[in-house]
């Protein structure tokens, strides 16, 4: 089922209630001016980085998933870690388990959003089977009590705290409003949208892009390593298509 986003309170009320949409979309969307961080980004890198990546991203997907394990160690080893690029992740709920997943990861402190965030990606398969089956709470609480989240007492209160709801429907309607995000991964690199296709879907792909934007500050080249084929890289769901989560 596709959000209604016409205004913030049906951004609100469809995250809160945690309605499909899709995955995939066929358009590079706008492109414009950098990206603002705000208070609620999960940001790492230099501030003075020559390149910003904005990733739109649910824990969810398996394109997410394999962006994450497979691409983006590489590209903050290359690019993040040496100042050359800050990357900022942003939530992007687009089925049933992610907002409970996200507001989890909130409720553990930015300084382990990102502890949490690779938990969810590396729990990934367990976490929708558990929707599925109607035991997303449990599963959810394991990953949390590995994050300061101990108590059932504790995960509840996260659960139920509605200022960590409404700043994802402030993400979620910025991310479609301004930039108009309907898939993830999306990537908004130096304020020009990108979807996972192309450049964006391998190592080298991604890494030939950034030096082209880093000009004479690219990193020297490194020799040639083994690749997946980016055809071997999850492809996105189609708008419409059933992601194989429900709603409890």
């Amino acid at each position: 089922m596709i959000m209604n986003l016409l205004s913030r309170r049906s951004a609100l009320a469809a995250v809160s209630a945690v309605l499909l949409v899709a995955c995939g979309a066929k358009t590079d969307g706008p492109a414009g001016e950098m990206p603002a961080i705000t208070a609620g980004d999960h940001v790492i890198g230099s501030d003075t980085a020559k390149v910003t990546i904005v990733e739109y991203a649910s824990p969810t997907c398996p394109a997410c998933k394999y962006f994450h394990d497979e691409i983006q160690p590489e590209l903050i080893k290359k690019y993040v870690d040496t100042g050359k690029v800050k990357f900022v992740f942003r939530e992007y709920p687009i089925h049933e388990p992610d907002v409970p997943a996200y507001v989890m990861a909130a409720c553990a402190g930015e300084g382990k959003f990102f502890d949490v965030l690779d938990d969810l990606f590396a729990n990934q398969v367990g976490v929708v089977t558990a929707a599925q089956n109607g035991t997303l709470k449990p599963a959810l609480q394991t990953i949390g009590k590995r994050h300061g989240i101990e108590t059932e007492a504790q995960f509840d209160a996260c659960m139920s705290n509605r200022d960590y709801r409404t700043a994802l429907a402030d993400k979620f309607q910025v991310a479609t409003e301004k930039w108009e995000v309907n898939s993830t991964p999306t990537f908004i690199v130096n304020g020009k949208k990108h979807l996972f296709e192309n450049e964006t879907r391998s190592v080298e792909g991604f890494s030939k892009y950034l030096d082209s934007l880093l000009g004479d500050d690219a990193p020297a080249a490194e020799p040639a390593e083994a690749v997946a084929p980016a055809d071997e890289a999850p492809q996105p769901t189609e708008a419409g298509e059933d992601a194989g989560v429900t709603e409890e």
